[in-house]
């Protein structure tokens, strides 16, 4: 600051130094909901978040994501978003929690023919079922078949083949 008086004398210089600080962190928003809820086996899109800085403005492009969701397991996952400033002002950490369930049952498949014919006294060899989930996949060895075939004795009998996944979804029984 300068000033002079009428007679022309001149005041001491007065200076102020003004600092320009960025202090204030960014702000990062999620985008859709902070909780969300996927079937396994199911693909899964994150929807995202954006960040904003009151000195760098839109951050979005900056944020990095931590995103450990598989959906082929069921659990309970965090998805975390972080991003910092040019100045290295770090935001709050952000997380969207992502819930893979299992309430789908396995679908069990009769191999080979539903209807079989087998000669009295002759052997017969079940040809068996396949069994698959969404998520715990080929569940072949954990299929319960229940063989009540006696060929010495003519009539019908009914084969069962019957499945459960690891969350103790059953499948619906299938028959031949």
């Amino acid at each position: 600051y300068a000033v002079e008086d009428g007679a022309g004398n001149a005041a001491n210089q007065a200076i102020r130094t003004v600092n320009v600080v960025d202090t204030t962190v960014p702000v990062i928003t999620l985008t859709g909901n902070a909780t969300v809820d996927i079937e396994c086996g199911n693909s899964y899109g994150d929807a995202g978040a954006t960040a904003w800085d009151a000195c760098d403005g839109m951050l979005t492009g900056s944020i990095t994501i931590a995103n450990p969701v598989n959906t082929g397991t069921p659990g309970v996952y965090q998805i975390t978003y972080d991003v910092s400033d040019s100045h290295g002002n770090a935001a709050a950490q952000i997380t969207r929690t992502v819930n893979i369930t299992d309430a789908t049952p396995p679908v069990i498949s009769i191999s080979g023919n539903n209807v079989v014919n087998v000669e009295c006294g002759y052997a017969y060899v079940d040809a068996g079922a396949t069994a698959i989930d969404a998520c715990d996949g080929v569940l072949n060895s954990s299929i319960i078949t229940v063989n009540p075939v006696n060929t010495t004795i003519t009539g019908a009998y009914t084969i069962t083949y019957n499945v459960s996944d690891a969350a103790s979804n059953a499948a619906t029984q299938v028959t031949r």
